[in-house]
């Protein structure tokens, strides 16, 4: 029984069975070739913004810091994967445990923060004056630095004996020491349960769902034929008692005038109602393109969120059972090894699925190499050819 135990970093191991093995090799195979077609991607999109950096946007920061994030990942997590998950044996490296816990913690905690700062500030944009919306867009640097700065309060302590990063699961990767029940780290693991993902999915729900419920409730009341109506007949009205006005206060000159001017009154009168309504018109159908871009923006921002949430949660709620010492869970180490690998895999896609929602037409022309349609692409194809 005791031949089939290791020692690995301070913790006890059982030897790994076919099963097992088999999950890692798979769940490994699958980070190398997310993570090199991640890199693929990331640098096609790279080579494409250096020839458009006149779309460069706000959400370029929240982009650039999820790049960055993602490829701390793939550096880190990649040389571990192939030399534990392919050939099925444990590294059993404490440095290197120590770095694998952290950047995956830190940049899972910036993740979460990001996701939610992105929604708070949708909210803020949609319900509240153009004047912060440009104030916010200016400098929303300062918010990526928030959420890093955060996320470092929580990555922080446990290099520093407040809880530790070891190696859990199979032993193929590393995270908190969910077996430790010292008051600090109990306090800790709580703590970190209820500041990083509980008040965020919190936010994360309530701020979404009210977002896109009030622009849902704009976009089909301008859809409404009355709404257009009502506005267009009360233009109309003030047109119309305008023309009445300046008509009966020149009713002294009309003895001098000739016979045709009030049918020339009239032309212009029924030109400035056509401009009116054309007015109406454009000013109606500029309101309900923006709601239906934010109504779109509104969509992937819930999409993105409940991608990452969907990919964390499993883990999440399994931490939260060894937190617990629910036996049933301690003993089959496989869950929380497929549950990391699950987390992990989401913090290296998450720039993929954050431009594919935010910048469709720029992700379709990145993905599939397809030829830019814009004007800078033109004037340069034009500028070649001559």
């Amino acid at each position: 029984m005791n031949s089939n135990i290791t020692l690995c970093i301070g913790t006890s191991f059982r030897s790994i069975n076919h099963f097992e093995c088999l999950i890692s090799r798979i769940g490994g195979l699958s980070i190398i070739l997310i993570s090199f077609l991640s890199i693929l991607f990331l640098i096609r999109y790279f080579y494409w913004s250096f020839y458009h950096r006149e779309n460069h946007i706000h959400h370029n920061f929240y982009l650039y810091s999820m790049i960055f994030s993602s490829l701390s990942m793939i550096i880190v997590i990649v040389p571990s994967v192939i030399l534990q998950c392919l050939t099925c044996s444990r590294l059993c490296s404490k440095f290197y445990c120590q770095l694998e816990g952290f950047i995956s913690y830190l940049n899972g905690c910036v993740h979460m923060f990001m996701l939610m700062m992105i929604s708070i500030i949708r909210y803020d944009i949609v319900l509240h004056t153009t004047t912060r919306k440009k104030y916010i867009q200016k400098y929303s640097y300062i918010t990526v630095l928030i959420c890093w700065l955060f996320a470092l309060i929580f990555a922080v302590p446990p290099l520093f004996n407040w809880n530790k990063y070891i190696s859990e699961g199979l032993g193929f990767h590393c995270g908190l020491n969910w077996f430790d029940r010292s008051i600090s780290s109990r306090l800790y693991l709580i703590s970190a349960f209820i500041f990083v993902y509980f008040i965020p999915l919190i936010i994360l729900f309530v701020v979404n769902i009210y977002v896109y419920h009030v622009i849902h409730h704009l976009f089909r009341r301008a859809l409404q034929p009355s709404s257009i109506s009502t506005s267009l007949k009360d233009r109309l009205l003030e047109e119309k008692q305008a023309s009445l006005s300046m008509i009966s206060s020149n009713n002294d000159n009309r003895s001098t005038t000739h016979f045709g001017i009030p049918k020339l009154t009239s032309v212009n009168k029924q030109m400035r109602t056509r401009r009116t309504t054309d007015s109406i018109q454009i000013g109606y159908m500029m309101r309900l393109n923006r709601l239906r871009a934010d109504r779109r923006f509104a969509l992937s921002t819930i999409f993105l969120v409940s991608e990452y949430l969907l990919s964390w949660t499993p883990y999440a709620c399994v931490g939260l059972l060894y937190l617990f010492d629910i036996r049933l869970i301690i003993e089959q180490p496989l869950f929380i090894t497929i549950c990391a690998f699950i987390a992990k895999i989401s913090m290296i896609i998450n720039p993929f699925i954050y431009i594919l929602t935010i910048k469709t037409n720029q992700f379709k022309i990145i993905l599939f190499c397809k030829q830019c349609s814009c004007q800078n692409c033109r004037l340069g194809k034009d500028m070649i050819r001559n």
